[in-house]
């Protein structure tokens, strides 16, 4: 595993891949309670005794007893082992096992430095002297301090400004083109942003990774991005997210707008958990970043047709990824940053609070628009409709939302019902099942508390003592709860050699800003005591008791899923022997306290 991040990949699987498709696509599953059943696909039997939860993303056989989650599957049923079937299911559900970053990684930290070079250039362009950027924001509404905030900056008029600055300053050819800050034309390199105000794009580490730029009067396009790069991918960030990802975190909740000005302004004006996507549509990476912050998104999208096209998409993309989403139409002025400098923090917050609605009505309400339910066949075209949306629901918030618009139309409940339940997706129908991206939270990682991160932090810095303890923590993955801690012990496990001590310095090569503070602060702040060897033990012991209150946990989850199995089915030796296990886990327990 040298030199890949196969525990961020982990995370990425535990979060983003359905155990239920995982399996279904190999074997046939049929819907059985809140669960699904099939005959195991790891020994023969004629009565399906093999049991498949989507909410614990767990499978277990009541026949022979194998259970475990989705790379567990994958291990036993294609006879490979962790690492194997970690990137088989990476591979076959498009996600990326990133390289652990080295000391050597020059490129890269070539381009970010040359975007940061660019970006204090325009920024000082904007700001040192008169200039069009500068009206042109400040007519916008947007204070000196906002742009300094965001690092909003100017590109003057000139052909090579940029480009003779940046060659000065020692940045290659090659990484001007490869970036899109200079293009060429016979021979010679010119500035590709010109007479533009420009707006970097900085990633959640505080590095500026592209930039978008608006034209100053007329012209086209209107705005001009930068290329995707080795540091750049569109699909991958948000704009303003550096910014924004404490307040988000602050409130619970994310608004998500289209434009860069929507971002700049709605912060401005106190309306601190903004972000916006980058010139791109929505994707799934950049809902999966907004999901390290928060479950809850606003869409709060232009009031035109292609915005509310956008919050459409917006809607199935959000959901896909297990968030919580409402819409928000701004009713007066065409776009956030119009209202809210029109009406100020407070009036576009009252307007979140009383016009922003769940994303369901939202888009009923845009198909009401579409028909005219005085006319009969227009009318059960428009329930259909409305039975298409309720179908992709969970099984609660389909029945709150049949009786809902059975109501609200005066339409039969028990007809809207039917209709509902009446067409199921052709993938299910042929017996394979579709795959479900709303993911319950119990299949996310396990709630982190602050005796988890304590326990990291102790770890770590008994690491840093004595090296050795790093692989004696080998069968301990679950000691390192956090990105940080777990991009640390990636670093070390990267760098370890049997006999030597790790050096902070060394370390922090590999890792990013924040890695590296939080690995100095625990260096300076966390005291072992008199022996670091007892205070190594008291870890493990901690870390076992943690294994064994969750091994609880995943008995009563076995235990249930009996309970809702045919009698015949289940292997009652097998219950006896896991109630004895559970007895002896609560005994130890008990003892414990």
């Amino acid at each position: 595993m040298s030199g890949k991040n196969y525990s961020k990949a982990v995370e990425d699987i535990k979060s983003r891949v359905s155990i239920v498709e995982v399996i279904g696509s190999v074997t046939p599953l049929k819907r059985a309670g809140s669960g699904y059943m099939c005959c195991c696909p790891f020994h023969k039997e004629k009565t399906p005794s093999f049991s498949v939860s989507e909410s614990r993303n767990f499978y277990h056989c009541f026949g022979c007893g194998e259970s475990g989650d989705a790379i567990k599957f994958v291990q036993k049923y294609y006879n490979l082992d962790f690492q194997g079937a970690v990137e088989r299911l990476c591979q076959q559900y498009g996600i990326v096992i990133e390289e652990t970053r080295s000391g050597d990684d020059q490129k890269r930290d070539e381009y970010y430095e040359a975007n940061r070079l660019a970006a204090r250039y325009f920024y000082d362009t904007l700001s040192k002297s008169a200039n069009k950027g500068y009206e042109y924001m400040a007519k916008r509404g947007l204070s000196a301090k906002t742009m300094q905030w965001f690092g909003i900056g100017y590109t003057g008029e000139g052909w090579s400004g940029l480009t003779d600055h940046l060659l000065k300053n020692g940045v290659s050819r090659e990484t001007l083109l490869a970036l899109g800050l200079s293009s060429e034309k016979n021979g010679k390199l010119f500035d590709k942003f010109r007479s533009r105000v420009m707006f970097p794009i900085i990633n959640v580490r505080g590095k500026v990774i592209g930039f978008g730029g608006r034209i100053i009067g007329d012209g086209e396009p209107k705005y001009l991005n930068s290329p995707e790069s080795p540091v750049y991918l569109k699909k991958l960030n948000l704009y303003g997210i550096n910014r924004s990802k404490d307040a988000i975190l602050r409130e619970g909740f994310a608004i998500l707008v289209e434009g860069y000005m929507d971002c700049v302004s709605l912060y401005q004006s106190g309306v601190e958990n903004v972000t916006a996507s980058c010139g791109t549509a929505l994707t799934p990476e950049q809902a999966k970043l907004l999901k390290r912050y928060t479950k809850k998104v606003v869409l709060c999208y232009d009031s035109d047709k292609a915005g509310i096209n956008a919050a459409l998409r917006g809607i199935d993309v959000l959901r896909e990824a297990g968030m919580e989403v409402s819409v928000l139409n701004v009713d007066d002025g065409k776009d956030p940053d119009e209202y809210v400098k029109k009406h100020g923090k407070d009036g576009f917050l009252d307007l979140l609070k009383n016009k922003a609605m769940p994303d369901v009505d939202y888009k009923v309400s845009i198909l009401r628009g579409n028909y005219d339910l005085k006319d009969q066949t227009q009318g059960i075209k428009f329930f259909k409709e409305i039975a298409s949306i309720i179908r992709g629901l969970s099984p609660v918030e389909a029945d709150i939302y049949i009786q809902k618009y059975a109501r609200e139309y005066s339409i039969s409940e028990g007809a809207l019902r039917r209709e509902v339940e009446s067409t199921q997706p052709e993938k299910e129908k042929s017996g394979q099942i579709v795959a479900r991206q709303d993911v319950s939270e119990s299949r996310q990682q396990d709630v982190v508390t602050a005796a988890d991160v304590n326990l990291e932090r102790m770890l770590i810095r008994l690491i840093m003592v004595k090296s050795s303890y790093l692989d004696k923590l080998s069968g301990y993955p679950e000691g390192f709860v956090t990105a940080k801690g777990r991009a640390i012990k990636d670093a070390m496990e990267f760098e370890y050699k049997p006999g030597a001590e790790f050096e902070a310095s060394s370390l922090a090569n590999s890792l990013t800003d924040e890695e590296s503070e939080y690995l100095y602060r625990i260096i300076d702040n966390i005291q072992i005591g008199d022996s670091d060897e007892l205070a190594f033990a008291d870890c493990i012991e901690r870390l076992d008791d943690k294994r064994a209150a969750k091994r609880v946990h995943r008995i009563h989850d076995i235990l249930e899923m009996a309970d809702a199995m045919p009698e015949e089915v289940v292997d009652q030796e097998q219950i006896n022997k896991l109630l004895t296990e559970l007895q002896t886990l609560q005994n130890r327990n008990r003892g414990k306290n």
